[in-house]
């Protein structure tokens, strides 16, 4: 069973690049649905029955989970019992809140084997059966940070800025450096659907431009989102589908809607 972020949470993720921190959860629940509540998270039939409400799921610190990292449900999660049959559960939805048609849906899932819901059964969602795992080009640092949210840490808003990488920064690969070197300011437009893929992104805004370097600085080969004008931080990074040799007085420019993360 896989599980997904919602529009509004890949929002809330995407809009730290724009300085807008995210505060933690202190408190989320697990909401079962007939039919799918889609990305929105305002679609889909919710169950409805006599004491029927969301329940709360605890979220294991990040780790690696089949070579990426997630987040997992810590304990089992128990609804209470139903008086009548229902049609069966497909669909899970993971909310801000425990009322039935309120809040926020941070995450959704598919069961791969629909939850029934009946007299003299509890429906039950066994520990470790919701895992929510990383996805996109985020570096390892700022994947657990984020998964981190739903573990009620604040995740703080920053000012990105774009670095030319040697390599893969998560493995090995190094910003280049020299007489000049420097980082281009990147300003983000607010997150829209990305009408092709149907994820969260957010494009940039006007041109980013880097520093005229005074030498030859090596081959830029990865673009980087940096979590500020100096230091390590990396947020994100992508392969350049065509590496450059940055060489003295290069003019190195993203021109407006060149640039674009995704959040899934």
């Amino acid at each position: 069973m896989s599980y997904f972020a919602s529009h509004h949470y890949s929002r809330q993720v995407l809009n730290t690049y724009r300085g807008i921190p995210l505060p933690g959860y202190s408190d989320l629940y697990v909401r079962l649905y007939i039919s799918d509540p889609t990305d929105s998270g305002t679609a889909g039939i919710e169950v409805a029955y006599a004491g029927y409400a969301g329940q709360k799921v605890v979220f294991s610190p990040p780790a690696l989970f089949e070579g990426n990292l997630a987040v997992r449900s810590m304990y089992d999660i128990t609804f209470p019992e139903s008086q009548q049959s229902t049609q069966p559960v497909r669909h899970i939805g993971i909310f801000d809140s425990a009322v039935p048609g309120t809040g926020n849906m941070i995450l959704r899932g598919n069961l791969t084997r629909p939850l029934e819901i009946s007299p003299g059964r509890q429906p039950t969602i066994l520990a470790g059966d919701i895992t929510y795992i990383s996805r996109g080009n985020f570096t390892d640092q700022f994947r657990a940070a984020y998964l981190n949210t739903l573990r009620n840490e604040t995740l703080e808003g920053f000012v990105p800025h774009l670095a030319m990488f040697d390599g893969n920064p998560e493995a090995g690969g190094f910003e280049l450096s020299g007489d000049g070197a420097g980082r281009a300011a990147l300003s983000f437009a607010a997150p829209a659907i990305n009408p092709d893929t149907q994820l969260m992104t957010i494009t940039n805004e006007g041109v980013a431009q880097f520093p005229t370097p005074l030498g030859t600085l090596g081959e830029w080969n990865y673009d980087c989102v940096m979590r500020g004008a100096t230091g390590a931080n990396t947020a994100s990074f992508s392969a350049n589908p065509e590496p450059i040799t940055v060489y003295r007085a290069y003019i190195g420019r993203i021109f407006e809607g060149r640039f674009t993360i995704d959040h899934d």
